[in-house]
């Protein structure tokens, strides 16, 4: 029997942080994704791949994904982003096959913007 699929090796960065920035999101009491503009001209330097407010790097050790948030009013800040760091790493774990080592969630602001 003849297999003709094709099994990438490799999963895009940009790819990534979709499923992190979709993760994110669907917890409650985040409101969006967001990185400032002075950010991303700053990490424009680096080997990190930017995408919907989220920045994976590639480490020996796992993925670093950073996550830039804006929360909600009136909700419990480090609960929401623990919660946030779980969601995120687990999603990527799951969709990739490879390792996270860490998520490091950036809140930006809270409330409507």
């Amino acid at each position: 029997m003849n297999d003709d699929r094709i099994i990438p090796n490799e999963i895009s960065k940009e790819m990534i942080c979709s499923i992190a920035n979709l993760a994110a999101l669907g917890v409650d009491g985040i409101e969006k994704t967001y990185m400032s503009l002075k950010n991303v001209m700053l990490d424009a330097l680096t080997h990190a791949t930017i995408a919907e407010g989220v920045r994976v790097t590639e480490k020996a050790d796992g993925y670093m994904i950073d996550v830039y948030v804006i929360t909600d009013r009136n909700v419990i800040i480090p609960n929401v982003c623990r919660t946030a760091q779980i969601k995120v790493k687990d999603s990527v774990e799951i969709m990739t096959g490879k390792p996270v080592s860490d998520v490091n969630i950036y809140v930006e602001g809270s409330g409507k913007y």
